[in-house]
């Protein structure tokens, strides 16, 4: 009888172990409060050996494209050009093409190295990356390619890592063509001057040796150069400063549109000078706020980046390299827009549309 009983009890032990097991396995269990520094889309799952791996072996090609960080409207419009050109290579076949969108929250290289490092544990099958800073940037490039993953930049390069090509603008010939556009914008000549971010900073700083190259020997004089340290509020400021300091200013080449983010009537004196027609202002950049000069008439002329492009030509280079082992020079130039009254509506409508397929009309 004794013996009975304790077979009994065991059995209702072992009974509960089961049926307490079973309940653990269907119950959610909350995952611990984390702060995610990074957003990602279609993340793969982690691979145990993303080293060496073949990018074709599932017919599926994963692309994670990085920019400098979430949120900026020119890396959405990238985003989308990304995405608009793995669709059209996955129904062109025969692999899929998928894009991993994933970017530090701020434009942190410290963050954005950590982005890249969970993509190569992830087992992406290649990289393309808006670096934030050059040098930051190398290791965790050289990572990636040392894994088998090949790895390009846009936008912003890191001309020092392993990156097989940087696709961008030739800054260079983007301020030869503000100097084009300022001296069709000024046949009489005149005074101008140069707004500038951050001084010294490599990608400004050729905008404006291409600017002075474009201006010499002509009439245009150039009769100061001013800073603003990237700052919306310090480029109203000394744009200002400079138009009180130089009232017969004619001309104004803005190396980035800072000023012009700031809302209309910040900068009365530039406004009732490019009004009355007596001031021309080129500027770089072709976001929506600044075609809204133009469209007004207080900006001549816009020289801008393919921000579209930097999503859906940086997607065919690299499944270019991948699928046929297609080789790339160093630097990619992926040309610029020219906007000015002639033109704008187009881009306008691009811009609406998040189609820049087309090519613009002639500016001229």
């Amino acid at each position: 009888m004794r013996t009975k009983k304790i077979i009994l009890l065991l059995s209702l032990a072992v009974l509960l172990a089961l049926i307490l097991t079973a309940c653990a396995g269907s119950t959610p269990t909350k995952a611990p409060a984390t702060q995610a520094p990074e957003k990602t889309t279609s993340l793969p799952e982690p691979t145990a050996e993303p080293s060496g791996k073949d990018p074709l072996a599932d017919n599926t090609i994963a692309i994670a494209w990085i920019p400098k960080a979430l949120g900026n409207p020119v890396f959405e419009t990238g985003r989308i050009g990304a995405e608009t050109k793995a669709k059209e290579l996955t129904e062109q076949g025969p692999y899929k093409v998928e894009i991993v969108y994933t970017a530090s929250v701020n434009s942190d290289i410290a963050e954005q190295a950590r982005v890249v490092e969970d993509v190569i544990s992830k087992g992406v099958d290649a990289i393309g990356i808006s670096c934030n800073e050059p040098t930051g940037c190398v290791a965790p490039i050289n990572k990636a390619v040392e894994a088998g993953i090949p790895v390009m930049t846009w936008d912003s390069d890191s001309p020092d890592s392993n990156r097989f090509t940087y696709l961008g603008v030739d800054n260079v010939e983007g301020g030869k063509a503000a100097a084009e556009l300022l001296m069709a914008a000024l046949p009489e000549g005149g005074k101008v001057a140069i707004l500038t971010g951050v001084p010294g900073a490599a990608n400004l700083e050729a905008r404006i040796t291409g600017f002075k190259e474009g201006v010499a020997g002509s009439n245009l004089e150039i009769v100061t150069t001013v800073a603003c340290n990237d700052d919306i509020s310090t480029g109203v400021q000394v744009v200002e400063e400079t138009m009180q300091k130089y009232p017969d200013l004619n001309g104004w080449f803005f190396v980035g549109l800072w000023p012009l983010l700031a809302n209309q009537g910040s900068m009365p004196q530039w406004e009732a000078a490019s009004k009355a027609g007596t001031l021309k202002t080129v500027s770089f950049d072709t976001l929506p706020v600044e075609l809204e000069f133009v469209k007004q008439g207080l900006v001549y002329g816009l020289v801008g980046q393919k921000y579209w492009g930097w999503g859906y030509d940086t997607v065919q280079m690299i499944y270019d390299k991948i699928v046929s082992g297609k080789t790339f020079d160093a630097f990619t130039n992926s040309g610029m827009d020219i906007v000015t009254a002639k033109n704008v509506d187009a881009m306008i409508e691009a811009w609406n549309n998040n189609d820049f397929t087309k090519p613009l009309p002639d500016w001229k």
